[in-house]
C-alpha cells in the first residue's frame, strides 16, 4: 500500500481567503484571476521550490468542459508536480476550488448586472 500524501492543511489555510476572494469577484475575469492567485498560493505553500507560474497559460478553469481545472504541461514537469497530483490529495483540493470557482462564475454569467456596474458606473445624480 502506497502512502498518500495530505495537503489539508494548506487547503484549510486559503479556504477563508479563496472564498473571501469569490465573494468579491465582480466579473468571470475575476474569478478566474482569484482561481489562479489561490493555486499559485497553494504550490507555493505545499512546496518551498521555486514555480515559474503565468496566469492564462498555467492554471485555468476548463472552459471547455465548463467544470473543473486544468493545468498546463509546462507547469506539471515543474517540481514533480505530476507525481505530486498521483501521490497526494491535491487534485481533490483543486477540484473543490473549481467547484466554487464555477459556482461564482456562472451566477455572474447569469447576473451581468454587477459586471457592467463595474464597466459603466452609472452617472451620479445632479440636483
Amino acid at each position: 500500500m502506497t502512502k498518500q500524501l495530505s495537503f489539508s492543511k494548506e487547503e484549510q489555510d486559503i479556504r477563508s481567503e479563496f472564498r473571501e476572494m469569490m465573494s468579491q469577484a465582480e466579473s468571470t475575469e475575476d474569478v478566474k484571476k482569484f482561481f489562479f492567485q489561490t493555486v499559485r498560493e497553494l504550490l507555493n505553500r505545499i512546496s518551498d521550490k521555486e514555480w515559474d507560474i503565468e496566469f492564462r497559460r498555467d492554471v485555468n478553469l476548463d472552459l471547455d468542459r465548463g467544470e473543473g481545472w486544468t493545468l498546463s504541461d509546462r507547469l506539471l514537469d515543474q517540481n514533480g508536480l505530476r507525481e505530486l497530483l498521483d501521490e497526494s490529495d491535491l487534485d481533490n483540493i483543486l477540484d473543490r476550488l473549481a467547484e466554487k470557482a464555477w459556482n461564482r462564475y456562472r451566477h455572474l454569467e447569469k447576473h451581468p448586472e454587477k459586471t457592467e456596474q463595474k464597466i459603466y458606473p452609472k452617472e451620479p445624480r445632479r440636483f
